[in-house]
């Protein structure tokens, strides 16, 4: 087999040379010598330019001058697989496999095949077989190897074989990236934590691991401890700006918003003017009521990318604040017309329709959106609502038994559908949903006195009110 690749500028001027050797020969009309690895130079270069019929013509011309060579029938199978000819690029491999059975190549491209061939478990052995037979690569061959799993959805098995990678290659960021999709796809948020908690004590300069560390204990609402670790982070890599978003949302969340903007500063320092930077400090200064500074950092973000509707969306909800409503309507379509499975888009449209009056509008927007995002909980309650205040109760608690039935049921909706049934004057079946819902979280009772006060002068809801708060 072929020695490792030369240098950058020594390959570059191999390959040039060779290709224009070749293809002084094919003008000429001549025949001239190269050697097996000119040939794979030549073979693969047609391969990378998307030509795997003068790729094809190269290899003939190869085999005629090294009948039986290896190394071409490695290529050979390049080309049939860029061909599209994966069972006969098998067969190809099944022959060097004859031939030399401890060849982890032949496993590698087998495995890249069966991988094309959405035939996974088969991609898993020969990867496995690779790691038995490589002395080198392993921590790619471990990552391939993961990726399989996870396209089988064994992500505990991906995690095994990422941590092998690391265990033969600590500094491969790209397995510690693959890591933590993983934990993050299996809801093993504390896992992670666990993982890269011990990582970073064992690599305290791996910025990426500090990053992935911070993005887990966000996730577990720890921001305090997430915005420590994403400044270990920082402080080893001042210019990821990844760390800087991640920080900034950790801000957000605890209503620092100042410090949120001048973190999203940063990365305009780093990366120069991007929508997403401008549309989040709009969001800054929509959640400070600095209603201007908000619409002058949206409109940024739509002059860089018309096509950002996150910031068509903020332009729409503060404005709605502002009580422009035909102003914010006409932005709220506009981001509905740029992403029309955007589910925020049709939430905010869908209220902001209703408090402008234009009911029928806004009733479907919201059946766009209850279609759309089937697991908004509010997307279902403000849609009963709105019925509610057009309709009556009757068509709100129908609306709101509909999207039970595509639902989680949460506190919010059980005690809002106690609210829906007492206006109905349905007293019993009120009770019993209301018992059901302060067995499960009495503390959210104020739900129920919140959007029906009248309930609070009603003496069996009160009874039972008063008795799970004693038990």
């Amino acid at each position: 087999m072929n020695e490792g690749p030369l240098p950058h500028p020594e390959r570059n001027d191999q390959i040039h040379h060779c290709v224009e050797r070749y293809e002084s020969m094919r003008r000429s009309n001549t025949t001239s010598f190269f050697d097996v690895e000119e040939f794979e130079i030549i073979i693969e270069h047609y391969l990378e330019q998307s030509d795997p019929r003068q790729a094809r013509e190269v290899l003939e011309l190869a085999q005629r001058q090294h009948p039986g060579s290896l190394d071409l029938m490695f290529s050979e199978a390049h080309v049939l697989m860029n061909q599209g000819k994966l069972n006969r690029a098998l067969e190809v491999l099944d022959g060097i496999g004859k031939m030399e059975p401890f060849n982890e190549d032949v496993h590698l491209h087998k495995a890249s095949i069966y991988s094309q061939l959405r035939n996974h478990r088969r991609a898993v052995e020969h990867y496995k077989r690779a790691l038995e037979l490589a002395e080198e690569g392993l921590d790619e061959i471990h990552l391939d190897l993961a990726f399989e799993y996870e396209n089988l959805e064994m992500y505990e098995l991906a995690l095994e074989s990422l941590k092998g990678a690391l265990d033969a290659n600590p500094e491969n960021e790209a397995v510690l990236y693959e890591m933590a999709y993983c934990f993050d796809v299996s809801d093993a948020h504390q896992a992670a934590v666990s993982f890269f908690r011990q990582f970073t004590n064992d690599n305290p300069y791996s910025f990426v691991a500090w990053y992935n560390l911070g993005n887990a204990l966000a996730r577990l609402e720890r921001a305090e401890e997430s915005i420590e670790a994403l400044d270990f982070c920082l402080a080893i890599e001042e210019r990821f700006t990844s760390a800087y978003f991640s920080k900034a949302r950790n801000l957000l969340i605890l209503g620092r918003y100042q410090e949120a903007i001048d973190c999203y500063q940063e990365t305009i320092n780093f990366d120069g003017p991007q929508a997403i930077t401008f549309s989040y400090i709009g969001e800054c200064y929509e959640k400070m009521e600095h209603y201007e500074q908000a619409l002058i950092h949206y409109d940024q973000s739509i002059a860089l990318d018309p096509t950002w509707v996150d910031a068509w969306i903020g332009r729409g909800v503060v404005k709605d604040m502002q009580g422009r409503l035909q102003e914010a309507i006409k932005d709220l379509e506009m981001a509905v017309q740029r992403s029309p499975d955007h589910g925020d888009g049709w939430f905010y449209l869908a209220n902001t329709l209703g408090r402008a009056g234009r009911y029928e509008e806004a009733f479907e927007a919201y059946a766009k959106l209850n279609t759309l995002e089937p697991e908004n909980v509010d997307g279902w309650l403000d849609h009963a609502d709105l019925l509610l205040q057009m309709k009556g109760p009757d068509l709100a608690a129908r609306k709101l038994k509909e999207g039970a039935q595509v639902i989680k049921l949460t506190s919010k909706y059980a005690y809002r559908m106690v609210s829906y049934l007492l206006r109905m004057g349905e007293m019993q079946q009120a009770l019993v949903t209301l018992e059901d819902a302060l067995m499960n979280d009495h503390a959210s009772h104020h739900l129920l006195l919140d959007h029906y006060p009248e309930a609070a002068s009603l003496p069996q809801v009160i009874h039972l009110l008063e008795l799970y708060r004693r038990s």
